[in-house]
């Protein structure tokens, strides 16, 4: 009787046991599953350009936790080998940054003047949020400048486009210069406090709407 109650008691034991390492297996990998969606979704929003890295990143964890079974980072294989993480990359890596962060005053197109003139605004005009300027993509600076209206200006050649950047107090480049996307190019001059910055973005020396033409990544801090 004792022997039998013994081994009842041994065999729930056991399968207590083993259910909790069958949750705990489900738990760590639905946990893991969820992380690897969100790097996804962090790699979207923040431009994060070192794919590679980051899937590397995510299987060094998984395969230095032993409590963590070879399925999960099965997983990780599958989606490497399917290339979904390169796609999403790729994309984002052909995508631009917006130069400034800041409210958008004046738009690309027609405007009345305060005279109820209409003139044509070959640019966008910002208030920027802060001094720094930074460029929008990877290029090669082609000119540095003054003009009689917008102040100091930058244009650099971006692979399929030309950006001239307007507004600089000090410019921290030299003509021929490469640029890498998001560096730093130089801060903004204050006008009466304010920190005007202008953009104009050419291609094929046809002047158009940088706003309608690209999809700036971190677009939705440029409030308009």
């Amino acid at each position: 009787m004792n022997n039998k109650m013994f081994n009842k008691r041994k065999r729930y034991q056991t399968k207590t046991k083993y259910n909790k390492e069958s949750y705990r297996k489900l738990f760590i990998q639905t946990f893991f599953c969820v992380l690897i969606v969100i790097t996804i979704i962090v790699i979207k929003l923040f431009n994060v350009e070192s794919a590679q890295n980051t899937i590397k990143t995510v299987k060094y964890f998984l395969e230095n936790d032993r409590n963590i079974k070879s399925d999960t980072i099965l997983v990780i294989d599958k989606i490497k080998e399917r290339e979904v993480f390169n796609n999403i990359f790729d994309e984002n890596t052909s995508n631009y940054i917006f130069p400034v962060s800041g409210s958008l005053y004046r738009g690309y197109g027609m405007y009345k003047k305060s005279n109820n003139v209409e003139v044509f605004n070959k640019g966008i005009d910002v208030v920027a949020n802060e001094e720094e300027v930074k460029s929008i993509a990877d290029g090669t600076i082609k000119e540095i400048g003054k003009d009689n209206i917008y102040g100091k200006f930058i244009v650099i050649e971006h692979d399929e486009y030309t950006a001239k950047y307007y507004g600089f107090d000090i410019i921290d480049k030299e003509i021929n210069q490469n640029v890498k996307k998001g560096e730093n190019i130089g801060t903004i001059k204050k006008n009466g406090g304010s920190l005007d910055f202008r953009i104009e973005l050419y291609k094929d020396d046809e002047v158009i709407d940088p706003l309608e033409n690209i999809d700036f990544t971190n677009e939705d801090i440029l409030l308009i």
